[in-house]
């Protein structure tokens, strides 16, 4: 049997108990006894109206208390669905869970049901446990079937606003790309004729340039799709080689990446602002450490970093982080995992992908 997890009960317990909520488990709960009372008298050839009026009352009065269980157990599977179907929804529950549902409402059945009708009814017959097992089981399936159906068209149609939120923003990144990109062509011209009018002696000069125009082009033109992980590394690479250039002499700097990128690919320019965030804010002990692995085709990264003593008492990063994670939440819904602390010596980041 399935056991429906803990912290399952505990979120259906914290629901709202609204007025609409209480009147419809009452109905529903009344409309299930009515049903149940119309096969009975019907195969025994009763009529219940002639019994006590304090009987049925007892009765009536039992199956909408009743109810409320009914319903708190067939929510608490609903909540269960929704947890487990929030990456996968379908429009159907497994058997395996329907089942589970039958039996757990089953049991209720049989712990509170059947004492009430033996108590009512002077005992119970054959046709009274068919009837209370199937029937009232069905009516509380058939809520859970229509709530489910409820449950999956508002998922899907949360999970559309989410796409086209999701296109709406590329949209405007586009729009604000294309408005941004003038001034960068400028730049990039200039310091290609810059780099030629440079003596071939000064190399360091040159080396500077030819880095600075590599990381120009790769941002200009490798933002619309997924690009090799490969071609990540090297536009890394690039801002590495030309922060060294300027980077104190006493800057440790150690770099572990992969020999071999097995030909993953992933979305430009999300390994860089750690980096970048690294290089900017480096002091103290000047150290900077970067690792890279790729296994099992999940991407994870790590840069550490130490810090000054007076950048104890500063925010931790900067807007760079902050984008960071808007566009992971973008283009890896789901499929990523971005934290970073600082102590009293380092900064530290990590962001794990499933490419």
């Amino acid at each position: 049997m399935l056991l429906i997890q803990s912290q399952t009960f505990k979120k259906v317990a914290k629901q709202k108990w609204s007025l609409r909520r209480i009147l419809f488990i009452l109905l529903y709960g009344l409309m299930t006894y009515g049903f149940v009372r119309l096969l009975n008298d019907v195969i025994s050839e009763t009529k219940f109206w002639l019994r006590p009026i304090q009987t049925n009352l007892a009765e009536i009065l039992g199956c909408m208390l009743i109810s409320f269980i009914f319903e708190f157990v067939t929510n608490s599977f609903l909540q269960q669905l929704a947890d487990d179907n929030k990456n996968q929804p379908g429009p159907s529950a497994s058997l395996k869970q329907f089942l589970s549902l039958a039996v757990y409402l089953e049991l209720v059945v049989i712990c509170f049901v059947f004492p009430l009708a033996q108590w009512t009814d002077d005992g119970l017959q054959w046709y009274d446990v068919v009837i209370l097992s199937f029937t009232i089981v069905s009516f509380w399936l058939f809520y859970f079937s229509v709530k489910q159906g409820q449950q999956y068209i508002h998922t899907t149609y949360e999970q559309a606003l989410q796409l086209e939120r999701i296109n709406k923003d590329k949209l405007e990144n586009e729009l604000q790309l294309l408005k941004a990109q003038f001034h960068p062509h400028f730049l990039f011209n200039a310091l290609n004729t810059l780099y030629f009018q440079i003596e071939e002696q000064n190399t360091s000069a040159r080396f500077t340039l030819e880095k600075l125009s590599d990381l120009l082009r790769y941002q200009l033109y490798d933002q619309d799709a997924k690009v090799p992980l490969e071609r990540e590394l090297a536009h890394l690479k690039n801002f590495i080689d030309l922060q060294q250039q300027r980077a104190n002499s006493q800057l440790d700097l150690v770099i572990n990446w992969p020999s071999s990128t097995h030909q993953a690919q992933l979305y430009p320019l999300l390994l860089l602002p750690l980096v970048e965030n690294a290089f900017k804010y480096v002091g103290g002990a000047y150290k900077i450490k970067i690792d890279i692995k790729l296994e099992n085709g999940q991407l994870q990264y790590q840069v550490t970093n130490s810090i000054p003593a007076i950048a104890q008492h500063h925010k931790k990063g900067g807007i760079g982080l902050t984008n960071l994670q808007k566009r992971l939440l973008l283009l890896y819904p789901g499929k990523h995992r971005f934290q970073h602390h600082q102590t009293d010596s380092l900064f530290y980041a990590e962001l794990s992908i499933e490419l």
